[in-house]
C-alpha cells in the first residue's frame, strides 16, 4: 500500500526488519571526505530536526521551483507523520560533477490503514551536484503538496474514510479506507464511475492504468469486502498541476453492490483536510 511519502517515493530499498539478507557485493563505494558530504549531512540532519526550511533552501533549483514553498515541502512529511529517528550515509556512487549517497535510515510514520505509527528501516539515495557555484541536494520522487484527512461518509453500510490527498504534476492520489459495517458481503468496483471534484469546477476522472506504482491492483481487480472487515489502498486522478490545492474537494465512488440487494450504490466524500 502506497501511503509513505518519503518511503513509498524515494527510498532505494526498504529493510524487512529483523530480517538477515544474504552478504552481496555493495552497489556503491566509499563515502568521501568532501564538500559534497558535507552538503548532504546537513540536508540529512536538518530533516531529522524537523527544520524543513533548512532542508528546503538546501535543494535544487528545479526542486525548489517543483514544491513552490517550504510549507508546501513539509506538506508531504507531514501527511504522513514522518520522522527519521537516525540517519548515517552508508556509500556513494559518482564524482565532483554529481554524487548519488545512500542514506541508511531509521524512519517513524503513520501507516494509514490502522493510524498507528509504525518504524522501517530504509536507504534513501539522495543525489548533490553543483549549481551556480554552489552545491544543491536532489530529493525527488515526492508529490508537490499533501494533506491528511479523516473525512467520512457512510452509505449502504459501507463506510469510506479519505486518510491522504498527494498532488503529483499530473494526478491526484487519494488514499482511502473502505470498510464493510454490514451484514454481508459488499463489492466495491471504484474503476467504474468513480470521479473527484472540487468546488471550482474541476472533474478528475479516474485513472485506470496497469502500472502498479500507480495504480492500487487490488482495487482496480475489485474489492469484495466481508462483514467487518477493512482495506486501505490509493485511487488516482489524472489532473493538471494545480497552482492552488485549499479548495473544497468531493469524491464520488462507484459503484458498489450488497450482495441481495437490487441495485448498485455510490459514496460521496466531501473531504477536508486535518488540522
Amino acid at each position: 500500500m502506497r501511503t509513505i511519502a518519503r518511503a513509498a517515493c524515494a527510498l532505494l530499498c526498504i529493510g524487512t526488519l529483523g530480517a538477515s539478507p544474504a552478504p552481496q557485493r555493495p552497489r556503491y563505494g566509499p563515502v568521501p571526505n568532501n564538500a559534497q558530504t558535507v552538503v548532504v549531512k546537513k540536508y540529512v540532519d536538518a530533516l531529522r530536526a524537523g527544520n524543513y526550511d533548512a532542508a528546503f533552501a538546501l535543494l535544487s533549483d528545479d526542486e525548489r521551483k517543483y514544491y513552490g514553498s517550504a510549507a508546501s515541502y513539509r506538506s508531504v512529511f507531514d501527511a504522513d507523520g514522518f520522522a527519521i529517528k537516525s540517519a548515517s550515509v552508508v556509500g556513494a556512487r559518482g564524482d565532483d560533477r554529481g554524487r548519488v549517497y545512500f542514506v541508511r535510515e531509521r524512519v517513524a510514520f503513520v501507516d494509514h490503514a490502522t493510524d498507528k505509527q509504525r518504524e522501517i528501516d530504509a536507504t534513501v539515495p539522495i543525489g548533490v551536484l553543483p549549481e551556480h557555484g554552489v552545491l544543491h541536494v536532489k530529493d525527488p520522487g515526492k508529490p508537490y503538496r499533501a494533506f491528511p484527512s479523516a473525512s467520512t461518509a457512510d452509505a449502504s453500510g459501507l463506510r469510506v474514510t479519505v486518510k491522504k490527498v498527494d498532488f503529483y504534476p499530473d494526478r491526484i492520489d487519494v488514499v482511502v479506507t473502505f470498510t464493510n459495517t454490514g451484514d454481508n458481503f459488499v463489492t466495491v468496483l471504484p474503476y467504474g464511475k468513480s470521479v473527484l471534484r472540487d468546488d471550482r469546477g474541476g472533474i478528475y476522472r479516474i485513472l485506470a492504468t496497469k502500472n502498479w506504482t500507480v495504480t492500487d491492483r487490488e482495487l482496480y481487480k475489485g474489492l469484495r469486502l466481508a462483514p467487518s472487515s477493512q482495506y486501505t489502498g490509493s485511487l488516482a486522478f489524472t489532473a493538471p498541476r494545480l497552482g492552488d490545492v485549499k479548495r473544497t474537494w468531493s469524491l464520488s465512488l462507484a459503484p458498489a453492490l450488497r450482495d441481495g440487494a437490487d441495485a448498485p450504490f455510490d459514496v460521496a466524500v466531501t473531504i477536508a483536510p486535518r488540522e
